[in-house]
């Protein structure tokens, strides 16, 4: 799975293969001092309003937020097989035992509600070996929110929609499904919807916006995330982890303008911008995210001996952003074929087959598929 989707903080359902059943569901949650806890019982409802856990003497009420992680005790046989097939990376089969758990009738709803996501992420990891994959993952989530459209989950489902939506080459459909989970996100955040995940929904939406080649959407998209961030930062206590993750998607946002420059051929005014915002930077997402945008930007104005540098820092170096690593190594290959080397085919070849190799659940495994049908 891509980084968009772990960085919701609802952290999927997870299950106990089928020696597990009879076993209580294990909830991990934390408290109002941060405190990590560990709940144990029958998980009685999880939505985006509460998760409800039978503790036997009373019922035990946490807020969606505050749940990292449920394992639930009883399954279906085929929910445990299923995660047999995710432990030999035979995503295909993972997802189709899901879909069989998601449909037994003799499962609690819980249950069924996890097997039918786990097996739309599955069919993500499917992808990144056969495209077919996401459209299937596609599929799957759609079911999902179908049916249970009050889930906890629903954030997440909706993310890996949208996810799968771009990879399976349609941007438009994706970039409008991430702007909708933004401002429904926004507007619901504390209520299910995790304030970080909702504004990594803007700042994907607004990628997407690019990759559909809608600049002006996607300097809207970058405004309204930076402009709600602002609101955020301000809510939060300085110095705490959430504000910090909250700080650098500030300086993602902020550095939009020079991605729509760039979207839209002020390369010059792109360069500079990003010049800027390298030499300005506190930390490596705001670094790295500088230095593909420069990148980017000498490649486009001509000078790819000098992009070429940035590119391989960022391929070599950022290990926060596969995305971004994945356009870098294009980027790589992109610089190789406007030098003078006598092995220049041959280096763009090697990049391509890197990010198609391990980069296939990216947007750049689809622009490396098309390239290297040029060579």
């Amino acid at each position: 799975m891509t980084r968009l989707l772990a960085l919701f903080s609802i952290v999927l359902a997870l299950a106990l293969p089928a020696s597990a059943q009879a076993r209580a569901d294990q909830v991990l949650w934390v408290d109002a001092r941060g405190q990590t806890r560990l709940v144990r019982g029958t998980i009685k409802e999880n939505s985006l309003a509460r998760v409800v856990i039978d503790e036997g003497e009373r019922d035990r009420t946490l807020a969606p937020l505050e749940v990292l992680r449920i394992v639930f005790g009883e399954v279906p046989p085929s929910f445990g097989e299923a995660e047999s097939y995710l432990d030999r990376d035979d995503f295909e089969n993972a997802a189709a035992k899901f879909q069989i758990a998601a449909g037994d009738a003799s499962a609690r709803e819980v249950v069924r509600a996890a097997a039918r996501l786990r097996a739309a992420e599955a069919w993500m990891s499917q992808g990144a070996k056969d495209p077919e994959g996401f459209r299937q993952a596609v599929s799957a989530s759609e079911r999902f929110l179908a049916d249970f459209p009050n889930h906890r989950d629903v954030p997440a489902a909706r993310a890996l929609q949208a996810r799968a939506t771009w990879l399976s080459g349609d941007a438009p459909r994706a970039a409008e499904l991430l702007r909708a989970l933004f401002q429904e996100g926004r507007a619901k955040t504390g209520s299910g919807y995790p304030i970080e995940g909702v504004h990594r929904a803007g700042l994907s939406a607004a990628e997407t916006f690019l990759t559909a080649g809608e600049a002006a959407k996607a300097r809207e998209m970058f405004n309204a995330v930076d402009s709600s961030l602002a609101e955020a930062l301000a809510a939060v206590t300085a110095g705490t982890p959430q504000h910090a993750a909250l700080a650098e998607l500030e300086s993602l946002a902020r550095q939009g303008e020079g991605r729509c420059l760039l979207a839209s051929g002020n390369t010059s005014q792109a360069r500079t911008f990003f010049q800027r915002e390298r030499d300005a930077s506190q930390t490596n997402t705001q670094r790295f995210g500088a230095q593909l945008g420069l990148a980017e930007a000498l490649l486009a104005d001509g000078h790819a001996r000098e992009a070429e540098i940035e590119f391989a820092q960022v391929s070599a170096l950022d290990a926060g952003d596969r995305d971004r690593v994945a356009r870098a190594l294009l980027g790589l290959a992109e610089c190789a074929l406007r030098l003078p080397e006598s092995t220049a085919r041959q280096q763009a070849r090697r990049w391509i087959q890197v990010v198609r190799d391990h980069y296939g659940d990216t947007p750049s495994a689809r622009r490396a598929k098309t390239l290297s049908e040029t060579l």
